[in-house]
């Protein structure tokens, strides 16, 4: 579902049926498949409005369910998706939704207005192969049996956690709030690197090293740094989508950092025809680093 139709869903579903599903989503840190019993002493419903509530919610997609041993049910992103809205508006953070402006491999973005115009990010890693999240991410190495819904949770907090560190002194999109797997983070407007043609690359190029640089001397390496996660703005390059970015300790972070500067190196060389060195460009970020 998510995300075209999902200020009509929110708004289709009551109080009740937001405490069924955080009941579910509860439950499901040690079931499987949740029992109906656990669901309404969880959600503080009567067994009889529980099941009307959770029909209600099965006919709208919203959770899954199965019945071979015994009545249970799971949420799916769609209802996580509504869940971490729901506490978004529940704390104020939040004051109206608005449409997709983005996707990624492993993310949805939707627009949203709070204090100021808001992009909120869905994370959706183990949607499609747990095992690849597993072996990538850092944060799930000591969690291997941990379900879809903890693995985008985690890597949320992980990227919200990296995005605090690293503003207001590297150029990213403020953070502002975070609930399960969703970042609410101040919109930025302004094309994709690789959706625009600059006026000044070599300028554009060194600005993003600086950039790197800023995060190397906070002692964060991106990880996944190309020209889909590098927005230029009136103001310069901001850098996003930071979910796999390593502390500098890492024992792959020099590797790391030297393939962030490969993708950025081979895109100006193929776009602008400018040649820059790796070695180069590395004294361009240490010397960021330095500053």
């Amino acid at each position: 579902m998510l995300v075209e139709n999902v200020a009509e869903a929110f708004l289709g579903l009551s109080r009740e049926d937001f405490s069924l599903l955080g009941a579910i989503e509860t439950g499901m840190r040690t079931h499987e498949w949740v029992p109906t019993f656990i669901i309404s002493k969880l959600a503080g419903l009567s067994a009889s409005k529980s099941e009307y509530r959770l029909q209600h919610l099965f006919e709208k997609k919203l959770v899954v369910r199965e019945a071979q041993h015994y009545l249970g049910y799971q949420i799916n992103f769609d209802s996580y998706d509504l869940l971490a809205l729901y506490d978004f508006v529940r704390r104020d953070q939040v004051k109206s939704i608005g449409e997709r402006i983005g996707v990624g491999k492993e993310s949805i973005v939707l627009g949203a207005q709070g204090y100021a115009s808001l992009a909120i990010k869905f994370h959706r890693q183990g949607r499609t192969s747990f095992k690849h999240v597993r072996r990538l991410r850092d944060h799930l190495k000591d969690k291997p049996r941990v379900p879809w819904l903890y693995a985008a949770s985690l890597a949320a907090r992980r990227e919200f956690a990296v995005m605090e560190k690293l503003y207001p002194k590297v150029s990213i999109p403020r953070p502002v709030a975070i609930s399960r797997h969703a970042l609410a983070m101040e919109y930025v407007p302004g094309p994709l690197l690789n959706k625009i043609t600059l006026s000044d690359p070599e300028e554009g190029l060194r600005l993003i090293l600086q950039e790197v640089g800023r995060a190397l001397d906070l002692d964060i390496v991106h990880s996944d740094l190309s020209e889909f996660n590098i927005m230029i703005t009136d103001s310069g390059p901001v850098i996003i989508d930071w979910p796999q970015a390593v502390d500098a300790a890492h024992p792959h972070a020099d590797e790391l950092l030297k393939r962030d500067l490969g993708n950025v190196l081979r895109f100006f060389q193929r776009k602008y025809r400018i040649d820059m060195p790796l070695e180069e460009a590395l004294s361009v970020v240490r010397e960021a680093d330095r500053v």
